[in-house]
């Protein structure tokens, strides 16, 4: 998230925590702190800044009042001091905070004349290289994170060029330069033009190389010039020589044109209770009426809505951010709106907060606090704020209420299958009964320690929402807490799961539906319609509520809108009722990818949409779209059985799946990578990245039994919100010994989930029948292929033949001419004429 900054001359000072002077400037007025970590200091010559800091919170007043006053350039109308500080601070804080590198060139510097990301997670740590064309000094400057969390950092050759690399690329380059240096650099095989941008740019080749000749200044050649400056950071970031001059250029510095101001009060804090080990920070942020934007909802209810941003630095790096929503009726004339938000921190150390607020109507406003955690609970701030405030949406079934605390912990994996024990851990002496419900509905009640229930999850997994109540003897709610199990990730997609399509509805119906949500954004809302009546408005999952077709008249539809925090809408539309001489036309045509074989088993290419027919429940559907798919992106995932008996083979299917991966992944495709044994775990998500994915392969180790049918369900869950060409890759050596799901549930899964799964069978003897059958007919009804092989060395051959299929396979799409209430399973077969054979999924539930 980028970093929130105040305004340097519309600062209030906040009250400290503790009443005599203290060094911390986080427990300085916010004026003077903000003077000191936000930029205004970075003017201040060394000489200057140890004077600042020697003074008391009065002589550090007026040392701000007579620096931000003085004028460098009195022949002048206004004071560009103060302007160019203003700006510069604004340019800063568009882009990142001021403990990272960038934003302090920024605010020194400005803009550079040209910046270059390095984009290489495998090889390169995160990297930007700088110029700043007029100036000699600032050309080509490295700028990179050391470790994820920190803030970026100007990089020296005193660094040692092995800091830009990740440990694994920096021990290969070293076996690389130790050998002789032969071959292609690694660097170089995997990123492409990135290692020689970074070598112009350092001066160096390779990890320990001989230094780069590079282009020349004043027709003197020189080695990069990166060698010939000075070798300490505070030299590229010191205060300017002539602040008249930094002032000039400052005070004209270009930024966009400034959002409308929300008038924001200084942030209150104080720390009721412990949580754990840690003590609640509980913060409170006030604004006026006057200027927040009203909404009227459709009902005419007005209403506010605002977002807040918030940022926790500790210790000159970026320790938390977070964004929260908040609701409520605009307050009455001269009144204020009081939001409430609560992180739990260490005692004893010091933070701090940067919270930007932004309403419906664009206005934006900005406000800090520095604050040290102390050892004890303090509780200052009225109760009478505490019963007024506002809490957020995202977070509001979250909060717990006094020193009784009820925590429900996460599940271990992103994907929970059948049943799902759930733990809680309490605190305090009220709780005395915890009820578990899911999605809502009351499952179990516990009344004595420890607090934990198998809870029944749906048959097949989806987005779930699991509860925890914790009550005291009275029957008084003390807290609660909650979790969202299987949230899909992908492409933003709303899909109508109940009812299921039909024309003769009537009445009171329980709909429900499944967003699929982008990662890094969140769902702002879910709107429930019929006939475009508002229904309802959801926040939180899980996103169902009851609908109720509307009597007199023949036509009934329900829609599902779903708005993102970026603002994106996607929306999904189902017929209730509809009149019988009313073909229901779906959005989405079904789409058919089809491989056709030649009687010795090879794709067969250049075939035409005339050659093809369509077949559902044995009657023929026209083709509606037709073309073969070799460049058409394609999603990907490996699946590979790591349990014990796979050890010996584990190395050459590492091998064998990244060569796979390499060869059949483009730029376009998206891939992802995952092991399963005793249960299945993750290696990398769905990515654009194919060589993090080869990389990722190299985690798998081989230890327990075989969770198949668990890992057939997980694989495809993973697939949910993918459009297009979706294939995976499932490699095993025997049958299931200790899945939690059936092997007619995987099955059915699979079959609803239109996946192609190529099936590989590794030192599977053919008496054994039952695993053979079960990798055969899961490839079958997925309209993928089935392979059974003897030897790990095998696999290369196997996977050259999936990836031929993959790049050589037809896209067909028809739109399905049967009625819409026939809602069982819906076969479809697809031939294609001069005696070749088709192959595809065998059907699908509408």
């Amino acid at each position: 998230m980028r970093a929130v900054f105040s305004v340097l001359l519309a600062l209030l000072a906040a009250p400290a925590f503790a009443q005599a002077p203290d060094p911390d400037p986080l427990l300085w007025p916010e004026a003077q702190r903000a003077f000191l970590e936000d930029g205004p200091a970075l003017l201040l010559s060394d000489e200057q800044r140890a004077a600042f800091l020697a003074l008391d919170e009065t002589g550090r007043e007026r040392f701000i009042e007579d620096f931000l006053g003085r004028d460098p350039l009195p022949g002048t109308p206004g004071n560009e001091l103060q302007e160019g500080i203003l700006r510069r601070q604004r340019l800063a804080a568009q882009e990142h905070s001021l403990v990272d590198a960038r934003a302090q060139l920024l605010f020194l510097k400005g803009r550079p004349t040209a910046s270059t990301v390095i984009d290489c997670a495998v090889i390169f740590k995160p990297i930007e290289i700088w110029t700043y064309a007029d100036d000699a000094a600032l050309r080509d400057l490295v700028l990179y994170r050391p470790t994820p969390g920190e803030p970026f950092r100007l990089w020296l050759p005193i660094d040692s060029k092995a800091a830009l690399y990740t440990d694994d690329a920096a021990a290969w380059l070293e076996d690389w330069e130790a050998q002789g240096r032969g071959g292609t650099r690694i660097d170089r095989r995997f990123c492409k033009e990135a290692p020689s941008q970074v070598d112009r740019a350092t001066g160096i080749d390779g990890l320990r190389g001989r230094p780069v000749l590079t282009a020349t200044f004043s027709d003197v050649p020189k080695v990069m010039i990166r060698w010939v400056r000075p070798r300490d950071r505070a030299s590229f970031l010191a205060a300017p020589k002539d602040l008249a001059a930094w002032a000039r250029m400052a005070a004209v510095t270009p930024l966009p044109a400034p959002l409308p101001r929300l008038a924001v009060d200084p942030i209150q804090v104080d720390f009721p209770r412990w949580q754990g080990q840690r003590l609640i920070a509980r913060v409170l942020v006030t604004l006026p009426a006057e200027g927040l934007h009203v909404t009227k909802e459709e009902n005419g209810e007005p209403r506010v809505r605002l977002t807040v941003e918030g940022v926790l630095e500790h210790d000159g790096r970026v320790f938390e951010d977070f964004r929260m929503r908040y609701q409520f009726a605009p307050p009455g004339e001269g009144e204020r709106a009081t939001l409430l938000l609560e992180r739990p921190l260490r005692p004893g150390q010091g933070f701090l907060l940067r919270l930007r607020l932004t309403d419906e109507g664009g206005a934006e406003g900005l406000v800090n606090r520095g604050f040290r955690v102390p050892d004890q609970q303090v509780a200052t701030l009225p109760s009478a704020l505490m019963e007024t405030a506002v809490r957020s949406d995202l977070t509001e079934a979250l909060t717990v209420t006094g020193a009784d605390t009820l925590l429900l912990m996460p599940p271990p994996g992103d994907v929970v299958l059948g049943t799902w024990r759930a733990e809680t851990v309490t605190a305090g002496q009220r709780i005395s009964r915890v009820v578990f419900l899911v999605d809502g509905e009351t499952q179990l009640t516990r009344t004595r320690p420890p607090y934990s229930a198998e809870v029944r999850l749906a048959t097949f997994p989806r987005e779930q929402v699991v509860r925890v109540e914790g009550y005291d003897a009275a029957g008084e709610l003390v807290a609660a807490d909650q979790i969202v199990l299987n949230q899909a990730r992908g492409g933003f997609r709303v899909t109508i799961t109940e009812p299921a399509r039909g024309r003769g509805i009537a009445g009171r119906v329980e709909a429900r539906a499944e967003v699929t949500v982008p990662e890094e954004r969140k769902i702002e809302s879910v709107e429930f319609r019929v006939n475009d009546e508002l229904v309802t408005v959801l926040r939180t999952p899980p996103w169902q509520h009851p609908v109720e077709a509307p009597g007199g008249s023949d036509l009934a539809y329900l829609s599902v809108v779903a708005l993102l925090d970026d603002g994106s809408r996607a929306e999904d539309v189902r017929f209730l009722r509809a009149p019988e001489n009313l073909d229901e036309v779906e959005v989405d045509l079904i789409e058919l990818f089809t491989t056709v074989t030649d009687s010795s088993g090879h794709p067969v290419r250049g075939l035409a949409a005339k050659d093809f027919e369509i077949l559902e429940d044995g009657k023929p559907q026209p083709v509606a779209r037709f073309e073969q798919v070799e460049n058409l992106p394609l999603n990907l995932g490996i699946a590979i059985d790591t349990s014990f008996s796979m050890a010996s083979s584990l190395d050459e299917a590492h091998r064998a799946a990244a060569g796979f991966l390499r060869a059949v992944a483009t730029p376009k495709d998206r891939c992802f990578a995952l092991a399963f044994a005793t249960r299945p775990a993750l290696l990398i998500p769905p990515v654009d990245d194919v060589e993090a994915v080869a990389l990722s392969l190299e985690e798998m180790r081989a230890l327990g039994r075989t969770a198949l049918h668990d890992a057939i369900i997980t694989s495809l869950y993973y697939f949910r919100g993918q459009r297009g060409q979706r294939a995976l890759v499932l490699l095993t050596d025997g049958d299931d010994t200790g899945s939690s799901t059936s092997w007619g549930d995987a099955l059915e899964y699979a079959r609803r989930s239109g996946v192609a799964i190529y099936t590989i069978g590794l030192d599977i003897p053919e008496l054994k029948r039952g695993p053979r059958g079960k990798l055969s007919e899961l490839a079958q009804v997925s309209g993928g292929r089935s392979f059974f092989i003897d030897r790990a060395e095998e696999l290369s051959g196997v996977y050259e033949q999936i990836e031929d299929e993959l790049r050589s396979r037809y896209f067909l799409t028809y739109n399905s001419g049967l009625r819409a209430d026939e809602n069982g399973f819906r076969k479809i077969e697809v031939k294609v004429k001069r005696g070749f054979k088709a192959r595809t999924g065998r059907g699908y539930y509408p």
